[in-house]
């Protein structure tokens, strides 16, 4: 048998018609091959090669002499003229049922990608250059820094400058944890201890006391791991003013000693000591940190040893660091 043309749909009107519903529902074929020769011009023979018959046997059963009992049969016959299952009492046959509503596999979801790479900050970067290029002009510059710091600091104020001292900290740090023991490095955390106390002053003077701790501890770390004692004292006293204006008399004489203790035996311990007894003696505040530039016993101290850093308007005692 030739290869038949593919299945075309039947007339809506057809399929709507009351006596091509009546003929579908009680299964008389008969009928249904008349309406769909004379409504919809599909004649035998293209019924034939639609419903995978002979001819012979489609005329058999438009004649009325022969009926279709197999339902396999009136499944083809269903899906060579397009007629809906549901008239034939079927189920729905495949092709009723719309492409979209197929029910297929679902598409695999996309691995999520991976975590981006952290973008370094500019410290880093250029922490990465600086690590191998500390040199005495490198502390040397850092120096000069902080003294421009506490010039502005007196000029300004410390509120303007916390930014710039964080950063430069931060950097100092950095520069330390790539450089070598040596007495580059030594000088290095003395440097840092020095910004740390800046830091804590600036936080100190914005009523900033829990940050401003965090910075003075930093600072007496770094002292400590070179064995400046008198600049611990130093920071020592910076903490025994903050608690006196935090209202604790206890812990700010208890600092004030620790101070006096560390400094006795230094080269110069004259200017710390003597700030520290009036500490120790008069523990409570008699004017808030915004005011204490103004105190001429805070003003900045030097040393006869040479040019020092200046000490922060709070009176926190005196720095010996050399230039």
């Amino acid at each position: 048998m030739p290869a038949a043309e593919g299945p075309r749909e039947l007339p809506p009107a057809l399929l709507t018609d009351p006596e091509m519903i009546r003929a579908c529902r009680i299964r008389d074929f008969a009928t249904i091959f008349a309406l769909v020769r004379r409504r919809a011009r599909i004649y035998p023979s293209r019924i034939a090669a639609l419903c995978g018959m002979t001819p012979s046997r489609v005329g058999e059963i438009a004649a009325g002499r022969r009926k279709l009992a197999h339902i396999d049969v009136i499944e083809r016959v269903a899906d060579g003229l397009r007629i809906p299952g549901a008239m034939l009492g079927l189920a729905h046959r495949p092709w009723e049922i719309p492409a979209q509503a197929t029910l297929t596999e679902p598409e695999p979801q996309p691995a999520p990608p991976p975590p981006a790479t952290p973008v370094a900050d500019l410290d880093s970067i250029l922490n990465l250059v600086d690590a191998t290029q500390v040199t005495r002009s490198t502390l040397a510059a850092i120096q000069s820094s902080i003294q421009d710091y506490w010039r502005r600091d007196d000029q300004h104020g410390p509120a303007a400058l916390r930014p710039a001292v964080v950063g430069q900290l931060r950097h100092t740090q950095q520069l330390i944890d790539n450089t070598r023991e040596s007495p580059l490095r030594h000088g290095l955390l003395t440097l840092a201890a020095e910004l740390a106390r800046l830091a804590g002053w600036a936080y100190f003077d914005a009523r900033q006391f829990s940050t401003a701790r965090t910075y003075f501890a930093k600072a007496l770390t770094m002292a400590q791991s070179v064995g400046d004692r008198q600049f611990i004292a130093n920071v020592l006293s910076c903490m025994s003013l903050q608690a006196t204006y935090e209202g604790d008399a206890n812990d700010a004489a208890a600092l004030a000693c620790a101070a006096q203790d560390t400094a006795r035996g230094t080269d110069s311990p004259d200017l710390v000591m003597a700030m520290l007894h009036m500490r120790e003696a008069s523990p409570t505040p008699r004017c808030t940190p915004a005011t204490t530039a103004t105190d001429p016993s805070t003003k900045h101290a030097r040393t006869s040893n040479g040019p020092t850093t200046p000490v922060p308007h709070s009176g926190c005692g005196t720095s010996t660091r050399r230039s």
